[in-house]
This record gives C-alpha cells, structure tokens and sequence, in this order.
C-alpha cells in the first residue's frame, strides 16, 4: 500500500517524459522526411552559385579577386576540402553526387543548429522549453526549404546560435562576483568569436548586431540594480569590449590573408559596399513567412510578452532573456527597413522567435492541472505541424529532373575548360565562367553600370571572350538587343535555350 501512495505522485511526472519522448520523436521524424525532398527538390539558383565559387576557391582562385562574390567567404572555403572527393568537372554523375553531398552537408548544419536551440532553451528556462524550441525550428517551412540548400546561411546559423548561447552564459548571475567577472569574460569572447564567424559566413549576420548591442548597453548600465557599483559597471563594459573584439578578430584575419592576396579592398568593397546598394525589394517574402509559421509566430508574442512581464517584476531581471528580446526586435525591424530581405534572412530571428514560441506554450501548458499537462503538450504539437507537413508535401512535387538533364547535357557537348555562359540557371555550376560577374540576374544587371555592361559586350564582339556554350535564360536576355544581335550573329541553337559557337 505504502509503496502505491510513493508511485502515485510520480505518474503525472511519468506522463510529462513521455510527452517529451514524442517531441524528440516528432523532431526526428521531420528531419527523416527531408532525405527525399534533399534528393529530388528543384535546386535553388543560389545553390550553383555557391557551388561554383566553392569550386573556383577549389582551383585556386581568389574571391572577390579573380571572381565575383558578395557573400562573406567563409563558406567556400569549408566547402573546399570536400572537392578532392568528386570529380564535379569531368563527370556529371560526380556534379550530381556533389550537390546531393553539399545538400547533406547543410542538412547535418541544420541539426547541429536544432540542438543548439535545445541547449539554449533548456539553459534558458527548462528541457521541455529547450525540446519545444527545437521542434518549433525544425518544423518551419522557412527552415526546411534554407537550411536544406547549398548556402552559407547553412553554416552560419550554428555559428550564430554558438553565439548566443556563450552571450547566455556570460550574462547569467553568479554569486561569486571576483570569479564571474572572469567566466563571464571568456563567455563574451567565446559569443564575440562565434558570431563574427557567423559574419563571415553571411554579411547577414550584422543585422545581429543593433538589437543585441543595445540590449548589452541597458544590461551594462542598468545590471545589480539597487546595488550597483562603479567596478561592476567597468566589468560589465569590458565584458562588452570584449565581445566586439571577439567579433572583430575574424574579420581582421579574413581580411588580413584577402589583403595577401590582393583582394583586401574587394572583400571590404563586394560584401559591404554594394550590397548597400542592393536596393530590388522582395517584402512578398515577408508575406510567405507569415502564411506558413502564424501559429509560431503568435505563441512566439505571447512568450516574449511573459518573458517582458517577469523581467520588470523581478527584483533581478534575467538581462539573457531581455538581450534575446532586443535581438529579435531588432533584427525584425531589420526585415521592415531593408528591401532585400530574401528569404534566407528570417533563419537569423527564426530560432530566437521559436525559443520564445516554445516559452508561450510551456506558459499555457502551465496554467492546465498537472495530471492534463502531458497530454496537452502532444495535442497542442499536432497541429501546429499541419502547415509544415503541407509544405514537406509540396516540396516533393517540386522535382530537380529537368535541371539535372540540362546539367548533364551541358556535360556531354562541353570540356572541362570550356568557357559556359549563363544568367541565372546555373548550368555552367561546373564549367569556367566567361566574366568576372559569373551570375548574371534581374538584381545584379540593375546594379551594375552601363559601361561594365558595355565592356562585357566589346569583349566578346572582339572576340578576346567567346564562350562555346551560351544558356539563353531569360536574365540573360536583359543584357539588351546588342547582345542578343551578337549571340544570333555567332551563335546557333536547335533548342532556343542552348546556343552553340559557329566558331567552335
């Protein structure tokens, strides 16, 4: 008798675990039902560029020097090494297997940045938080469709989650003043370092930067209230000082081995300079976020709210909290301010928003009996999953088969060293480009001046660059009539897509 009185509180407990297990579940499930959409989705147009410079930096080239990019670079050269692996200019079947292992590779990201999450949630509030977080991440279309692609947003997302899981870990109390001044500075490096590596994977990573800045300043110079003291406002601005230096030691050295190589002004001009000039909007990206993570993104109001309410209530605010907050805001207004906001963007606030959501549902959760509590949890996931397995579906019915057979086709009527041009396909991913802008789209021929335009054109007129394969694509077509005369003077097609030199 005694021994059932003892189990009786513990089944309510019992309950709760096995509620957690089935969002472990229901996290690995939805990574599971990404290997077919990881083979056979349509390809990005983004995805063969990065593949192509990634490939370039495997020839030797240097970014930015000897070709173009406006993507930070630390990407490519991770991608690097993995180019002694597949033969990707000599075989299509490698360039296939290569893709597919540079999807696999941003997949493996994808789940490191999961449990990143986990870790700053459970650091955060407690396990079931953390689980909730990561299964709100994983499940979001956004995610699903970005983190799924061969892009840098893929290696930047760990970093910058790192980031901000060391900045938890600096700004948490401790009762050891003298000792947690000193942890806390390491934990502000180690963030520091983190998210500058985050930088230079993606220039989108400094969007970070405002939201997070001004909460650390309210933390610096309101933190220890009523007890605060002039030495504890000095640690906490070094602490701040740190995490900039921190921040700045990866770009410096990037920077430093560019300058090397003679590409040092490019690499600050590329990546920072002209993308401030990159000013075609794409706000209906902020409308399709909205359509597929509503549910997310209100439960994620909600958390942000409670977190707001105790942190003024409490004697001792929890500034980890109110730093994540002013992070999120900021990189919000970030997407209302600036018109480029593709939608790789939103994987920068998304894990913060679904840390925020899985807080607003462990709220409702909390205020149900406890014996209801793990119930409420399974019920409450199930259709908040409904928008992201509607997506899953329609990612399969969007197949890569023609892009493959017009990879393979540019495989069988090219050499290696064949210059191919393109716009936007992508079909030269694996053949030498024409022109130091090796991506020609609607965006990047408004941006350029006319006479880098008319200089592309006296080149190839001269004849000192004659492509033997010419893809028509329809970003091509915007060079204007004085190419198109040329490509229909040199050029001959049978397929009014693929055009081959008269010369060659």
């Amino acid at each position: 008798m005694q021994r059932d009185d003892d189990n009786r509180p513990m089944e309510p407990r019992t309950r709760h675990a096995n509620s957690l297990y089935f969002v472990i579940l229901a996290i690995a499930g939805f990574f599971l039902a990404r290997i077919p959409v990881l083979l056979h989705r349509l390809f990005d147009a983004d995805e063969f560029q990065h593949s192509h410079a990634a490939w370039c930096v495997f020839r030797g080239m240097v970014p930015y020097k000897d070709f173009f990019e406006h993507h930070t670079p630390w990407y490519y050269y991770a991608l690097r090494p993995f180019f002694h692996w597949f033969d990707v200019d000599g075989s299509f079947e490698s360039a296939r297997h290569f893709l597919i292992f540079g999807r696999g590779l941003s997949l493996a990201l994808a789940i490191l940045s999961v449990l990143m999450i986990i870790l700053i949630g459970r650091h955060s509030e407690d396990r079931r938080v953390g689980l909730l977080a990561g299964l709100f991440l994983v499940s979001q279309p956004v995610f699903l469709q970005k983190t799924l692609e061969i892009r840098p947003d893929a290696l930047a997302s760990p970093f910058f989650l790192g980031g901000l899981w060391f900045l938890l870990r600096g700004l948490a109390p401790s009762s050891d003043r003298t000792d947690g001044e000193r942890r806390s500075a390491w934990f502000f490096l180690g963030g520091g370092l983190s998210l500058g590596a985050a930088i230079m994977c993606t220039q989108k990573m400094l969007f970070v930067l405002p939201g997070m800045l001004a909460g650390l300043c309210i933390w610096a110079l309101f933190a220890g209230s009523p007890n605060r003291t002039q030495s504890g406002l000095r640690a906490r601005i070094l602490s701040i000082a740190v995490f900039l230096l921190g921040i700045g030691v990866p770009a410096a050295l990037t920077w430093a081995v560019l300058a090397f190589h003679h590409a040092g002004h490019e690499f600050i001009a590329n990546n920072f300079l002209i993308n401030s000039k990159w000013t075609h909007a794409v706000h209906e990206q902020l409308l399709k976020v909205l359509e597929g993570s509503w549910p997310v993104l209100l439960l994620s109001l909600l958390g942000a709210s409670v977190s707001l309410y105790h942190f003024f209530r409490s004697k001792q605010g929890q500034y980890g909290e109110f730093v994540l907050l002013c992070t999120l805001f900021g990189l919000i207004a970030g997407i209302l301010v600036v018109p480029v906001a593709h939608r790789q963007y939103y994987l920068i606030p998304l894990p913060i928003a679904c840390l925020f959501a899985a807080k607003g549902l462990s709220f409702l959760i909390e205020r149900a009996q406890e014996r209801a509590r793990g119930w409420l949890l399974v019920l409450a996931t199930i259709p908040l999953a409904v928008l992201p397995v509607l997506d899953l579906r329609e990612a399969l019915t969007l197949r890569n088969d023609e892009q493959l057979a017009r990879l393979r086709y540019v495989f069988e009527s090219t050499k290696p060293t064949d210059l191919v041009m393109d716009g936007w396909e992508g079909t030269g991913v694996f053949r030498p480009h024409a022109f130091y802008y090796y991506f020609l789209h609607d965006e990047s021929v408004e941006m350029l001046p006319r006479e880098q335009l008319d200089a592309y054109l006296d080149a190839l007129e001269s004849g000192r660059i004659r492509p033997r394969l010419i893809a028509m694509d329809d970003h091509l077509t915007l060079l204007g009539s004085r190419f198109l005369r040329f490509v229909s003077a040199n050029y001959v097609s049978k397929d009014g897509f693929f055009y081959f030199s008269r010369s060659q």
